[in-house]
């Protein structure tokens, strides 16, 4: 292979990236957004989880950063507004994604039919 064949690949496999290089390589994408829309729910439902706990707030009667543990539900609050837009945008990326990859093939399709078979 030459070695700019070697680079494509190497891009390819080691960044992480989701790289389409084919239109067939489409039909996989709305798995791999369902996969990061997950991801992001559990980012969010972590937060919630242990980036707003009041009780930290109230070790003591005593403790002057009570107050802040009312603010944990508006902290709460943001971080489930931030997660709906989120998934909205996910969500529509995704339908977007199945509704080109139609397209294409459907484009695909009738080019195919129009024309004529080489044997």
């Amino acid at each position: 292979m030459s070695d700019t064949a070697d680079a494509v690949i190497d891009d390819l496999v080691d960044d992480g990236d989701i790289d389409i290089t084919s239109w067939t390589d489409l039909d996989g994408l709305p798995d791999d957004i369902d996969v990061l829309a997950a991801q992001a729910h559990e980012i969010f439902e972590h937060a919630r989880t242990w980036v707003c706990q009041r009780a930290g707030f109230r070790p003591s009667p005593i403790c002057l950063l009570a107050p802040l543990a009312e603010l944990m539900d508006v902290l709460a609050a943001g971080f489930t507004e931030v997660e709906e837009r989120a998934v909205a945008d996910w969500r529509s990326i995704r339908d977007a994604v199945v509704a080109t990859t139609a397209d294409l093939k459907a484009v695909d399709q009738m080019v195919a039919d129009w024309l004529p078979v080489v044997a």
